[in-house]
This record gives structure tokens, C-alpha cells and sequence, in this order.
């Protein structure tokens, strides 16, 4: 059981159809139910237009497929429409809480760590929604494997005394959700963004990391990030950050909802300088030459292709956790901490929840504008939908003093602007 990436060669209703996922069987032959969730999900369900959340589903089901396929015996056959059966101790089980319990009591990942919960939760999700496809819409069954209970939820967009009483409303909740507690994420200090900025890497992950670090994008939309925004900033205000409006036409957007993201003058003059010289001209040349027109994209990897979905993400892994090349020789690490796109931005999150909640406010002379309008502003550089999600980067405010507060923009934009050789 695998999951393939179809190629223009697919069609459907004579229309050429690649990049979606689907799965097949060791034999290579299509699975037939599992694929019509997915091509349902991907064509008819209009809430889930992104790619990367059809691949999770694709690699849930795969996942769970396989289990099935495992733990199956001729006597004892385990398909994926049966009903839950009666156990010895008289309670009525599913395969799908089977699967659960063994997600998070027995399977190991490749470097021997279990499974997140938050990780298990998702791809039980992913299989509950294609379970509520088969009986809902395909009706291929009558029933569901998994229990459901009625909660309560507040849809609260702004942080403010008065949330308790905004519109509520209850949703149908899986009791099989495992209860997670939000971990506080993880920034960089100012030393570790001195180290990163400074570690031998090449120019465009460079640039990448620091853009990042200045704007809070996510990884897909750093490796989406279009050319023609870049332009030449002097005669502008080297005090003033510059505003670029994310278009979901132009680049990768969660949800496609288009956002404002702001950059200090030093860094859109270096993202300017990489368009005019060195590895940048090189690398879209070099995708010009194979595909015979000009590339979109800001930033090309070393082929002159396009980032993969994990391209930016093994590029930080070669720094922090050494690689070994196609001769067998091994690279050690050169960072002394463990990095991944994210934590970037939850750094850049936290800078600036710091700066807008203390900047001077100008309606209210010697007062600052405050946490509320601090968390307002960074939600909406980040795309997220709603406040509460924001509201978890107040307690990362303890992890940075207040020096490396102040400085670290000014230290990106140093370092950035330091002459260094690239690998």
C-alpha cells in the first residue's frame, strides 16, 4: 500500500489531472473506495482546497489501510466496512480505535520516538471524515466507528472582556480525541539567530531563513514566494518597513486568504541584491534553460527547480543535524540546536507581539498600544483565523530578555548585510 502523485498522463473527463494524491495496493492496482473519498475530497468538497491537506489524508488512510491489511488473518479477514465488534470483556470496539491504540501505544517513528498525540489525533480525524463520507454521502454504510458527543464551542475572532458572551454554538466532537496540551513553542534567542545567520549554508536558504525570521511566513509560502515583489527599495525610508500584500494568485496561502506582511528596508534591499547577482540570476537561469520561460518563484533550489514540500525543512536538517552525501562521507552539524521553518516563525511571532503591544500609542500620548492591539496585529501577519490561536505567543515573551527584544531585527538586518561565503 502506497501513495502515488498522478502525473498529467491522468485525466478525468478527458482533463489532464497531476499532482493529486491516490492510493494503490502492492500490486500496484488502484484502491478503489479510498480514491473515491479522495478525488470527492479534493473535487466536490469546497472547504479543502489546499494540497498539502489532501496528502495528509492520503497518508492517513494509506496508513490505516495498511494496518488493516497487516493485522488481517484468513480466519479472521479485517476490512475497512466492518462493523465494531464485541470483545471479551463485552465492550464494543472499532477497528479505527483498534488502529488509535496502537498508533499511540505500539508504532514508532524511523528514529524510534512515538507518535504525537496532536499527530495521532490528526490522522484519526482524516480517517473519521472519510468514514462520515461513506456513510453520508457514498452510502456505503449506516454507521459510524467512533462515538460522538455535543460541545460547546465560542466563536470569538477578538480577545476582549466581553467574549463570554459571543455567539455560541455546538459541534458534533469524535470521543475518540486524544486530550492534548498545547505545548509553548520554541524561539530562537538572539544568539541562536546570530549562529544560524552565520553558519555556512548556501545564499538562497539564507535568505529564506532571514525572510522568515523578518515576515512569520510559512514554509510553503517562504518556498512559493513570488519574484515580482521584490523590487529595488531606495529612495524609500530606510526607517520604515515596507508592506507586501500576499495574493493567493500569486503564491501558496493558507485557506487562499491573502494578507499583509511587513519587512524591514535592509532586508528588501538584500532579497534585491540575490534577484541581481550570484546564486539567484544563476538558479533561474538555469530554470529557464529547461523549461523555456522565466520561473515565478523568488527562490529555486540548487537544480533550479522548484522547493519540494520538505525542501526548506531538509535543508535545515543538513545544518542541525549533519548529512551524509552520495560518497558515503558524513557532514557533521553546524548549528548546536535543532531548527525547522517553524520556529522561525514563531520567533518572528513573538518579536512582534512584543513591539506592537509596546508601541506608542498615538490617540493616548504616554501610553502604548497594548497586548489586545499587540495580538490583533499579529494574528493578521500570520493569516490565522482567529485570536485564540495567536494567544499562545504571550508566554513565549519569557523566553527572550528584553535586550534581545529590542535588538534582534537590527541584528538580522547586520548579519544580513555582512559579506560571507555561501556553500
Amino acid at each position: 500500500m502506497q501513495v502515488f502523485i498522478t502525473t498529467a498522463d491522468f485525466e478525468i473527463n478527458g482533463i489532464s489531472q497531476p499532482g493529486l494524491p491516490l492510493l494503490v495496493d502492492e500490486n500496484e492496482m488502484p484502491m478503489g473506495v479510498a480514491n473515491r473519498y479522495l478525488l470527492w475530497l479534493i473535487f466536490d468538497y469546497g472547504k479543502c482546497n489546499s494540497p498539502a491537506t489532501w496528502r495528509n489524508h492520503a497518508d492517513a488512510l494509506c496508513d490505516y489501510f495498511s494496518w488493516l491489511e497487516t493485522n488481517s488473518t484468513d480466519k479472521q479477514p479485517l476490512c475497512w466496512d466492518d462493523e465494531p465488534r464485541m470483545t471479551k470483556s463485552g465492550k464494543e470496539t472499532s477497528h479505527l480505535a483498534l488502529y488509535q491504540h496502537w498508533c499511540q501505544n505500539d508504532y514508532r517513528k524511523p528514529d524510534g520516538y512515538p507518535l504525537a498525540l496532536s499527530t495521532i489525533n490528526t490522522r484519526t480525524a482524516c480517517i473519521e471524515k472519510f468514514y462520515k463520507w461513506a456513510r453520508d454521502s457514498a452510502k456505503l454504510i449506516n454507521w459510524l466507528p467512533y462515538l460522538t458527543q455535543l460541545k460547546t464551542v465560542t466563536r470569538s475572532v477578538h480577545s476582549d472582556p466581553f467574549a463570554h458572551t459571543h455567539t455560541q454554538h455546538q459541534v458534533e466532537a469524535s470521543q475518540l480525541r486524544l486530550p492534548v496540551h498545547k505545548k509553548v513553542p520554541k524561539v530562537l534567542s538572539l544568539d541562536q539567530c546570530k549562529e544560524l545567520l552565520a553558519a555556512p549554508m548556501s545564499k538562497t536558504v539564507r535568505c529564506m531563513a532571514a525572510l522568515i525570521l523578518s515576515s512569520g511566513l510559512r514554509r510553503n509560502e517562504c518556498r512559493t514566494f513570488p519574484k515580482k515583489y521584490i523590487f529595488d527599495p531606495s529612495g524609500l525610508d530606510k526607517r520604515k518597513r515596507i508592506r507586501i500584500d500576499l495574493d493567493p494568485n500569486d503564491m501558496q496561502l493558507k485557506g487562499n486568504k491573502a494578507r499583509a506582511i511587513y519587512i524591514s528596508w535592509a532586508m528588501m534591499s538584500e532579497l534585491y541584491e540575490y534577484t541581481q547577482f550570484g546564486e539567484g540570476p544563476v538558479r533561474h537561469k538555469s530554470y529557464y534553460e529547461k523549461h523555456g520561460h522565466k520561473p515565478t518563484f523568488l527562490f529555486l533550489n540548487e537544480a533550479g527547480d522548484p522547493f519540494g514540500q520538505r525542501g526548506l525543512n531538509n535543508a535545515f536538517d543538513k545544518l542541525s543535524k549533519g548529512w551524509t552525501d552520495e560518497r558515503k562521507i558524513k557532514h557533521p552539524r553546524v548549528l548546536s540546536f535543532h531548527l525547522n521553518p517553524h520556529k522561525l516563525r514563531h520567533t518572528f511571532a513573538t518579536l512582534e507581539l512584543y513591539h506592537e503591544s509596546n508601541a506608542p500609542d498615538p490617540k493616548h500620548p504616554g501610553h502604548t498600544k497594548g497586548q489586545g492591539h499587540g495580538l490583533a496585529w499579529v494574528r493578521d501577519r500570520l493569516g490565522h483565523a482567529s485570536i485564540s490561536t495567536t494567544t499562545i505567543y504571550i508566554h513565549c515573551l519569557a523566553q527572550l530578555d528584553t535586550y534581545e527584544l529590542n535588538e534582534y531585527q537590527r541584528e538580522i538586518d547586520r548579519m544580513m548585510a555582512q559579506e560571507v561565503s555561501y556553500g
